[in-house]
């Protein structure tokens, strides 16, 4: 019988694996488009042209989706230059395959799907993590369904192809450590090589695990390996590994490498943006984040040092902050018994680690005043430490012995009701609130959700033009107002997805008083109520008693 439920459990995470596709493949196109969806887009095809020109001529070159390559700026022209793309090119690729004709729906699509595989290899590298640092598949798939029932990262999987995307490759090159370290398994050195480059290329500030990954392996070195040579060469062979492969898939280092890393960085922590109305233009427009809705005022996060730390209490399942503060304790509770640092494995060592990354990275944004804006979606890679000490929490919960195997069982037995609990309960959520999840606050967070931003990147405009398009009448095309909210058009990018017999129900318009319909997402607007002059609210979309969308229509005309 144990031999049979034993081989039972070992499949249940495989045919969760499964089903999560099946989902993922069935949900993808369900959120709208968002602000930087097609600036993404740009950007990738900006170093496509750039790394063909070094091989063909530019004629030469292949179409790709979108953009006309004609029209888009030189690589070292071009504003965003030091935006890294190197995870999502290879959806560039495949659109100019032999026999790979994507319409600009499909291809927008296409990239969902494909952003979301990013978020599913990186649930299976945390399964494997947790199963080396525990030895216990259970606690490794509870680990798994703690980042899977997490609202926003989940739906922000399938769009949000850069911070989402960072989080993933963060969160593996931990995986490439946790591999070595755990299981003296070089292959982790490899994994950690090329995670890391992927990381640094989408965000630049990702390189702040090459050091910490060089300090955290040299202590395990001279305290459990001290007669290897060989590793602590295979250590500083891996970090010139990484290097060579975060220049290969950069471009914009190919030329004064130095120089052009030290601009990257001075980029990044300005935290600039251009105007969207001029995707092209060369010089640096809009200054970002000075007038985040926070506490029903409006601030600059960089000043306020409880911002990040007050986004993360209000929207991360209760659950999962609960196990992490007990993670923390039981961190805490065995480095009082040690007592002396070569009684310190390497389990003790990586769980440390992990503390270390998020406290040092988040006190590191709250002392360098780091721009941030969009709730705290620039700091979601915290989460993949956060999220591992956990982990931490729950599994010494699990293992904590008791006086009689009856009450060990019995705690257990309540411990793990109590996640299915809140994983059931944060899933009926996600499924009656789908395709609005991305706007999820926890159960403390939904006292105070109307005086935060909300849908900042207007992801509710694809729901907002399947409702304006019910009342399209064969004949003159709705006058859409894609700008309404300030999202910068997101509902144009949304549009895009549909077919192009829907689209041509629209025709696009950029200021109000030419619009007849709104779609209007809310931003940065307090509370539940945005009176828009000469317009009606004829649908709100809601989530928890609070205003996510709102479709307008004009008054003064008689339209259906």
């Amino acid at each position: 019988m144990k031999k049979t439920v034993n081989s039972l459990s070992k499949w249940i995470p495989i045919l969760f694996f499964i089903l999560l596709f099946c989902a993922a493949w069935i949900l993808h196109d369900d959120y709208g488009g968002f602000t930087d969806e097609l600036l993404h887009i740009q950007t990738a095809e900006v170093n496509y042209k750039y790394v063909l020109s070094k091989f063909l001529p530019e004629d030469k070159i292949p179409d790709v989706p979108i953009y006309d390559l004609d029209t888009i700026p030189d690589l070292h022209n071009y504003v965003n230059q030091y935006y890294g793309e190197a995870v999502m090119m290879p959806t560039i690729l495949v659109s100019i395959l032999p026999g790979v004709n994507f319409s600009t729906a499909d291809f927008l699509n296409f990239r969902r799907f494909y952003t979301f595989l990013n978020f599913f290899i990186t649930l299976i590298s945390f399964y494997f993590l947790m199963k080396f640092r525990f030895s216990n598949q259970q606690i490794a798939f509870v680990s798994v369904l703690f980042l899977v029932f997490s609202p926003r990262l989940f739906a922000e999987s399938f769009y949000n192809s850069k911070d989402i995307i960072f989080f993933c490759w963060f969160f593996i090159s931990i995986f490439g450590i946790g591999l070595f370290l755990l299981q003296n398994n070089c292959w982790g050195l490899i994994i950690f090589a090329i995670a890391l480059g992927f990381s640094v290329n989408t965000r630049i500030y990702g390189i702040v695990l090459l050091p910490a990954f060089l300090y955290l392996s040299i202590v395990d070195h001279f305290i459990n390996h001290r007669s290897s040579k060989r590793r602590l060469f295979f250590i500083f062979l891996t970090i010139l590994f990484a290097l060579l492969f975060y220049l290969i898939i950069t471009p914009f280092l190919w030329e004064n490498p130095y120089q052009q890393f030290v601009n990257a960085l001075n980029f990044s922590s300005q935290q600039v943006g251009i105007d969207p109305n001029n995707l092209n233009q060369l010089e640096k427009k809009i200054a970002l984040g000075n007038q985040e809705l926070f506490f029903n005022d409006y601030i600059f996060p960089g000043k306020t040092w409880y911002y990040i730390p007050t986004w993360i209490g209000l929207t991360i399942p209760v659950i999962n902050i609960l196990f992490f503060f007990l993670g923390i304790f039981f961190f805490l509770k065995q480095s009082f018994r040690i007592k002396n640092v070569f009684s310190m494995n390497s389990n003790y060592l990586f769980d440390g680690f992990c503390l270390l990354l998020f406290f040092i990275s988040l006190i590191s944004i709250i002392i360098s005043r780091a721009t941030m804006y969009h709730g705290w979606r620039q700091s979601y890679f915290l989460y993949a430490p956060f999220i591992i000490t956990s982990a931490l929490g729950f599994a010494n919960l699990w293992n904590q012995q008791l006086n009689t195997k009856k009450q060990w069982l019995i705690k257990n037995s309540v411990l793990l009701l109590t996640c299915l609990i809140s994983f059931f309960s944060t899933g009926i959520w996600m499924v009656r609130n789908h395709p609005f999840d991305f706007v999820y606050f926890n159960e403390i967070g939904r006292y105070f959700a109307q005086q935060f931003t909300r849908d900042y990147w207007g992801v509710a405009s694809k729901s907002c033009i399947q409702e304006v398009d019910r009342y399209y009448i064969d004949g003159e095309p709705i006058r859409l107002g894609v700008n309404a909210d300030l999202t910068y058009g997101s509902a144009q990018n949304s549009l895009l997805r549909f077919p192009e017999s829907t689209q041509a129900h629209f025709q696009v318009i950029w200021k109000n008083e030419n619009a007849d319909y709104l779609c209007f997402s809310y931003k940065n607007n307090p509370g539940n109520s945005h009176p828009i002059p000469g317009f009606e609210i004829i649908k709100t979309f809601q989530v928890d008693g609070y205003d996510v969308a709102a479709v307008y229509r004009r008054i003064e005309k008689n339209l259906p």
